[in-house]
């Protein structure tokens, strides 16, 4: 899903409180605005983790022994392999992801009542969640069933609802209702990278390619020269650097989708409050939004009893957690990106 306009989750969230409490010139409120930056460089970041999905795929072809006709038709076939399984997952992997990107510039639309719109549909996201799979040597890993209808209910509230342009949505009501629904698909989310891309592509390269060196590591070590035994060496150690480095960049990306999801939940304990949760029917009429309308939506909204400002306080807090979620996220993203240089 590519995007006209970006905003973040929280960013935008602390823009909205800058415009109902006019403290814009607050440094701590202008240093929040930085998300949207932040945004973009995290997109930018989970893009090149998902087309590891398929580079690593190719880069292992290069530990194929090809000295018998055996090897070259092992490396063939994982060439086709390749073709047909792992180049399909990069383009789910990246729809996958910008559920939760997409998702944060929607509530920032909410937040200062503008429209962004999405070049995609709704129905390509939900396909490409139902497709989604990443082939290891174990099986492929798929987004569990939970994600899949969680991550098409957030679908539904950005395609269905808040772009629609007549829509009289609140920020209170769209992070209280779809709370739940996030952290049930960021934790799909981290499942499906750690086990299909960390414990499944990047440990199937791994192996191939300690195995490649190994062998002919032994080899010089028993009939080549000292040189050519520690170039080869240096060599086999280089590559293995690149596999930490590139798991570190997955373990920082997850860190962060859970971080998201963590401050999600802090902001939806705020602007919820002391009332009571709506009920699952009410929210169904955001979350469902493609099975509904715009008339039935603002009906319900106007007998809510959420729709009130936000107070004084709670600007306060939705601030001091946009600027916490800030300082957590802003290290990781820079490793994040230095290590998938």
């Amino acid at each position: 899903m590519r995007l006209k306009r970006r905003y973040t989750l929280f960013g935008v969230a602390v823009t909205s409180s800058i415009m109902i409490s006019s403290c814009g010139t607050d440094p701590a409120i202008q240093s929040a605005q930085s998300f949207g930056l932040m945004a973009a460089d995290f997109e930018n970041n989970t893009d090149k983790l998902a087309e590891d999905i398929y580079n690593s795929c190719i880069r292992k072809l290069s530990y194929f022994s090809v000295a018998s006709s055996q090897g070259t038709t092992q490396r063939d076939n994982a060439l086709a392999n390749c073709q047909t399984l792992n180049k399909p997952a990069v383009g789910e992997a990246k729809n996958a992801n910008k559920i939760v990107t997409d998702y944060g510039t929607s509530i920032g639309k909410l937040a200062v009542d503008d429209i962004v719109k999405f070049d995609d549909e709704f129905n390509n996201i939900k396909n490409a969640l139902n497709k989604f799979s990443i082939p290891s040597a174990n099986g492929n890993v798929t987004l569990p069933q939970g994600a899949v209808n969680t991550g098409t209910q957030i679908a539904n509230l950005i395609f269905g609802w808040v772009v629609s342009q007549e829509r009289k949505g609140t920020l209170r009501e769209a992070i209280i209702c779809t709370d739940k629904p996030l952290q049930t698909y960021t934790k799909g989310l981290e499942n499906a990278f750690r086990d299909g891309y960390i414990n499944g592509v990047l440990n199937d390269e791994e192996d191939r390619a300690k195995s490649y060196y190994d062998f002919y590591i032994t080899q010089l070590r028993q009939l080549g020269t000292s040189r050519d035994f520690m170039e080869l060496e240096r060599e086999s150690s280089e590559v293995l650097q690149n596999f930490v480095k590139r798991r570190n960049a997955a373990e920082s990306y997850i860190a962060i989708i859970n971080k998201t999801a963590q401050a999600h939940t802090k902001l939806k304990d705020v602007f919820l409050g002391d009332s009571e949760p709506p009920s699952e029917e009410y929210c169904n009429i955001y979350l469902k939004a493609k099975e509904s309308n715009s008339t039935a939506i603002n009906s319900v909204h106007q007998r809510n009893s959420l729709d009130t400002p936000l107070t004084l306080k709670e600007l306060a807090q939705v601030q001091k957690i946009a600027l916490n979620y800030r300082k957590e996220i802003e290290p990781l993203l820079q490793k994040m990106e230095q290590e998938l240089k």
